[in-house]
């Protein structure tokens, strides 16, 4: 189990804290069975008869039974809420038997049956966590302190008197932490009569929170999963890959299990629309898995000016520092928003950063989106590489996405050549749409580029930049025209172009 440190960035006093825990039976109940199966031969007689001679022939005559019967071993789970799980508690105070769950089992198997739990709201670190309103950085993690400056919640199981006694299991007795894997919490290793009698046993389930006197007030939202199995040695039940629904911003992509990123990947429908949102800014962007079998943003990347680049949040490593001296602002910020197009091919430049608004703020009708020189778009990784076909390490887009690729030599490590080959490509003229699923031409907009102050080609071309070097002056990308695209072109580095990121 991971504990990380409830980070806290202010005070907040004597301000009121809302903890509300949403009972696990009304978010999923599982309940997994066996089937003992009794089946009844085929039984056959066969009836001969002797008879005098002169006496008619009786022949023979047969009589038979054919039957069968499957008898299941009935399990039942089922779960009452009898005191709320919510509760509102004072900074610096320890809070127990927050609610009051029973859940209630009637089994017939031979074997017993194991309950297990599984807390399965995950903060940005993968650790179970009380999920704050406020900020993922106030997640309240799993624990047992009853005091100090780190705030953290954790569970208490009992079995209900009046019922057969289930076995309370890995120190859930007393209050424990909240798991993050599958924990058997309760078990039942014999019933008797099995077959001709139910056993029913009932399990209650309390919570306590300790919130610090410097976590800050706001609702924390968590969840628990509870699971029956049996017998009671059956093996743990595995935990589900999480799906598009368990994502909610274009970071979750960062650090998925490969067991998770194929759920992930295979729950999400080809060319129908998602939308995630960017930590950095909260704005929303639509994604979707394109025919390349890719999770690709589908409209372009629209950060401002100004914007922080972090290695928690954005595409770059821990420690890595944008090159203030080719264009970046100091603490690792993009350069404001600029009309100088300029003649440096190295330094870093964004324009027309107007968050899809005030659009033509630099005197012609362009679109309502930043566009980035090469530089800006790789966070200044690509400094220094001038070689043909190879590539920039890093980029802004968000943390788990990064700039595609666009080589030239070999068409399948190109991210552009699958797309050119997955569709049709048409000019589209109107360029305050942002390209979604529904537009003409789909999910690929030929949305042009600012170059030398101009805005060239509207209606013809288009660009997008790609993480691969052609030269000291040049970068790759895609280029969209007329009649087509090319999906390893070149243009100036210095040149204002749009960015769409994939995920990793």
């Amino acid at each position: 189990m991971r504990n990380i440190i409830n980070p806290v960035k202010r005070r907040s006093g004597s301000k009121i804290i809302t903890h509300t825990h949403i009972h696990p039976f009304l978010l999923l109940n599982i309940s997994m069975y066996t089937l003992a199966a009794i089946c009844f031969m085929v039984y056959t007689t066969e009836l001969s008869y002797v008879h005098a001679e002169g006496e008619e022939d009786l022949g023979s005559a047969s009589s038979s039974l054919d039957a069968s019967v499957t008898v299941g071993t009935a399990c039942n789970f089922s779960g009452n809420v009898d005191i709320p799980h919510t509760s509102t508690i004072m900074n610096g105070v320890n809070s127990t038997d927050i609610g009051k769950t029973t859940m209630n089992v009637t089994c017939n198997d031979q074997g017993g049956y194991a309950v297990y739990a599984i807390g399965y709201t995950n903060d940005e670190y993968g650790n179970t966590a009380l999920q704050s309103s406020i900020s993922d950085e106030y997640n309240i993690s799993t624990g047992t302190s009853t005091s100090g400056n780190t705030s953290n919640w954790s569970m208490k199981l009992a079995s209900v008197s009046g019922t057969t006694t289930a076995t309370i299991e890995n120190g859930y007795g007393n209050y424990n932490t909240v798991p993050d894997d599958y924990t058997k919490v309760a078990t039942l290793n014999t019933i008797t009569n099995p077959g001709t009698s139910t056993t029913g046993s009932s399990i209650s389930t309390t919570y306590q929170t300790y919130i610090s006197p410097t976590q800050p007030a706001g609702a924390y939202t968590g969840k628990v999963k509870y699971t029956l199995v049996h017998p009671s040695t059956a093996p743990a039940p595995e935990i589900p890959p999480k799906t598009i629904s368990d994502l909610t911003s274009m970071q979750d992509f960062y650090n998925l299990s490969e067991y998770d990123r194929t759920g992930v990947l295979n729950s999400m429908e080809t060319e129908v629309n998602y939308t995630l949102k960017d930590k950095r800014d909260d704005q929303d962007y639509t994604v979707a898995k394109l025919k390349d079998g890719k999770v690709w943003m589908v409209e372009n990347l629209n950060l401002s000016g100004g914007t922080e680049i972090t290695s928690e949040l954005s595409d770059i490593p821990e420690g890595y520092v944008l090159p203030v001296a080719n264009g970046f602002r100091s603490n690792n910020r993009l350069p404001s928003s600029s009309t100088d197009f300029g003649s440096e091919n190295n330094m870093a430049r964004l324009y027309n950063s107007n968050r899809k608004t005030n659009c033509g703020a630099i005197g012609q009708n362009v679109p309502c989106y930043s566009y980035y020189s090469w530089t800006a778009a790789t966070a200044g990784s690509g400094l220094g590489i001038n070689t043909d076909d190879t590539d920039a390490p890093y980029s802004i887009c968000p943390k788990g996405w990064r700039l595609p690729t666009s080589r030239s030599f070999s068409a399948y490590e190109s991210d552009f050549s699958l797309l050119v080959a997955a569709y049709t490509l048409q000019p589209d003229t109107n360029f305050y749409d942002q390209a979604g699923p529904n537009t003409t031409p789909n999910f690929i907009l030929a949305g042009s580029y600012l170059g030398n102050a101009t805005f060239s080609h509207g209606g013809e071309w288009g660009h997008y930049w790609s993480s691969t070097v052609y030269s000291d002056v040049y970068a790759r990308g895609l280029l969209l025209f007329q009649s087509g695209a090319s999906p390893s072109d070149w243009n100036y580095r210095r040149r204002g172009i749009p960015m769409r990121c994939v995920a990793e």
